[in-house]
């Protein structure tokens, strides 16, 4: 016998075993027990029992295979249930002599009461010490038999829960609820997260990680930034041109089919890049192996300049879509350049005069998911391979506007476009300065200072508008009303309609030069070198943009983006924001002269200039932006 942690209990090494780990409790039962209890097997080891109450001490216990909970196996009392019990044979451990040791300080333990109840003694549990009045009943082996305590709460044999060995590791770190709720639940919680908090999704677990990744979760959020001029046309995806061999018609792909993980990065990257902020645009980094510490500070993108030249004059005006720049010029042309290669596609010949204006319905080559047969009722095959036509009309010095009927020839790999002249309209006795078109009217403004609008269909004059002293440099159309811009310093708004004056904007110092009409706001540049902002319902100026140093010849803008460019004869070309007034970047040297006009969408900045020369600013190299619009 020997003493242990200063306990003088302790059993022979012979009657000893080794104690099995503490049993992890499982979630997935109604009880946190840790008692294995086979009331048949104890009543056989302890015979002379009066109940079935299992006691603490192991001295009973037969030599046999031990079970998961430490115990003998149902298997040795049935081969031994008229045996006499006899010496374990296992091998001796310190184990159970400490836990003789420990025993009573447990005792005591549960006896003073949990932490929670610190101070609260548990009544009808006495000290082991306590020599008078106990009701603890030691064996001669120095275990302590249970068998007559009073039960603890009335669950014999159970921890009570305040008291338990273990820690309720749910009411730690709480329940991980998405990874256990179907994925159509989870991805729809997570529809409703903004860029911020999936990205912080991504790194909490893989399964979360997986589901951040969805597809859907990202056509989601980039579905939101509609409002900031984010727009796709599947049309235009790879899969449209892949023609089916049992179809006679292109595929468009499902939406989902999209990658609109990578469609997002790309969009974010391409905005960064139109800033001259260098932290401007998506501050985390999607990718997986991303190290913020590592990660470059990005610079301020300066694009890829592309000139093209094939004009032998000014070139006074352009239009461009996806796939193609045409344009006008003083030698009396109109050319159809390849955007991505810079390659003349095409020369056109029809006016007498300088081409001073230009414009054409956007993509019209592109092929579309329903034909327009049956539209009207009548179904109607039609081959991808047949020329697809489009519309467009031109201005010139020649005083007259020529509608034109254009048709672009599908080939594997660039259209071939040809064009003829369908009508020529009459009417203004100066020059035709500006156009602007849609799908109702085509509105035409002189040197003579009239305004004509002309039916689209018919081809008609609808009505003419007069009222400003001077040429009328520019022209804006918006539904039914027409915004005109002179060289008098007046802004006139009409009804096109019944040809009505709406209003009248003052506020240049000189004369107007170029003027743009979007939703309800109204861009005017004038002589003066400013740039002004109109509100169209009330005339009010929201405010005045000031950098120019001389004449803003040409603007354009986008109200959803809020990016605003405009060219001017001081050779250079800027780029503002809309909302604010402040200058964002500025690009010189692009032309050696006068610049005349300036376009511009999500990827580039396309001018043309006194020099002959059309210059190309691409912010997009590198991606993949085909489908955006």
């Amino acid at each position: 016998m020997e003493a242990v942690d200063g306990a003088f209990a302790s059993v022979p090494r012979s009657f000893t075993v080794t104690r099995p780990p503490s049993p992890t409790p499982s979630f997935r039962t109604d009880t946190f027990s840790i008692v294995n209890w086979n009331p048949d097997l104890y009543n056989h080891i302890l015979a002379n029992a009066s109940d079935i109450t299992p006691r603490c001490s192991m001295a009973f216990l037969p030599a046999g295979r031990r079970t998961v909970s430490g115990y003998p196996s149902a298997q040795w009392a049935r081969h031994n249930i008229n045996t006499t019990p006899s010496a374990s044979p296992l091998k001796p451990s310190r184990s159970l002599t400490i836990g003789m040791g420990i025993l009573p300080r447990i005792w005591d333990a549960l006896r003073e009461g949990s932490p929670a109840k610190k101070g609260r003694r548990r009544p009808g549990l006495p000290s082991w010490r306590d020599a008078g009045g106990s009701d603890l009943e030691y064996h001669s082996d120095g275990s302590v038999d249970y068998a007559n305590m009073v039960p603890l709460d009335g669950e014999e044999g159970e921890l009570i829960d305040d008291e338990a060995c273990f820690i309720d590791v749910r009411a730690v770190t709480g329940m991980d609820i998405i990874s256990h709720l179907p994925p159509e639940l989870a991805l729809e919680l997570l529809s409703f997260l903004d860029l911020p908090s999936i990205l912080a999704c991504l790194r909490v677990s893989r399964r979360w990680n997986e589901l951040a990744r969805d597809n859907s979760i990202w056509r989601t959020l980039f579905s939101r930034k509609e409002k900031d001029g984010w727009r796709v046309d599947l049309r235009r995806n790879q899969i449209t041109w892949r023609l089916q061999p049992t179809s006679s018609r292109a595929v468009i792909p499902a939406p989902l089919e999209i990658k609109w993980y990578d469609m997002y990065r790309t969009r974010m990257e391409l905005d960064r890049r139109w800033s001259n902020y260098p932290t401007a645009g998506l501050s985390a980094d999607l990718s997986d192996d991303a190290i913020a510490e590592e990660k470059e500070v990005p610079k301020a993108w300066e694009p890829k300049v592309k000139r093209i030249s094939g004009h032998t004059d000014s070139v006074y005006c352009l239009e461009f879509d996806s796939s193609r720049i045409i344009t006008g010029s003083r030698d009396r042309t109109i050319k159809v350049w390849s955007l991505k290669t810079g390659r003349c596609l095409a020369t056109f010949n029809g006016h007498r005069g300088s081409v001073l204006c230009l414009k054409f319905d956007r993509d019209w080559d592109v092929p579309c998911d329903v034909d327009e047969g049956e539209v009207s009722g009548v179904q109607r095959s039609v081959s991808p391979w047949a020329p697809r036509k489009g519309f467009m009309v031109t201005g010139s010095s020649d005083c007259s506007v020529c509608v034109w009927d254009l048709y672009a020839h599908p080939r594997i790999s660039e259209a071939d476009i040809t064009a003829e002249v369908k009508a020529i309209l009459r009417g203004h006795t100066g020059g035709v300065l500006d156009l602007k078109i849609d799908s109702c009217w085509i509105v035409s403004c002189s040197k003579d200072a009239l305004i004509r609008v002309w039916d689209r269909k018919t081809l008609e004059l609808r009505s003419t508008l007069c009222g400003h002293d001077g040429p009328v440099n520019a022209v804006g159309l918006q539904g039914n009303r027409v915004v005109s811009a002179s060289g008098d310093g007046k802004m006139i708004l009409w009804d096109v309609v019944s040809g009505e004056r709406l209003r009248t904007f003052e506020g240049h110092d000189r004369g107007l030069a170029c003027i743009e009409f979007k939703e309800n706001l109204i861009v005017s540049g004038s002589n003066d070198c400013k740039i002004k902002v109109w509100d169209a319902d009330t005339g009010e100026c929201l405010r005045t943009l000031v950098g120019h140093e001389y004449l803003v010849r040409a603007l354009t803008f986008d109200p959803r983006s809020g990016r605003l460019v405009s060219g001017s004869y001081d050779k250079t070309v800027k780029v503002w924001d809309l909302y604010t007034g402040k200058l964002v970047r500025e690009f010189r040297g692009c032309h050696v002269s006068h610049i005349f006009d300036v376009k511009f969408d999500h990827c580039r900045i396309v001018s043309t200039s006194h020099d002959r020369k059309i210059v190309v600013l691409d912010f997009s190299e590198g991606l993949d932006t085909s489908l955006f619009v």
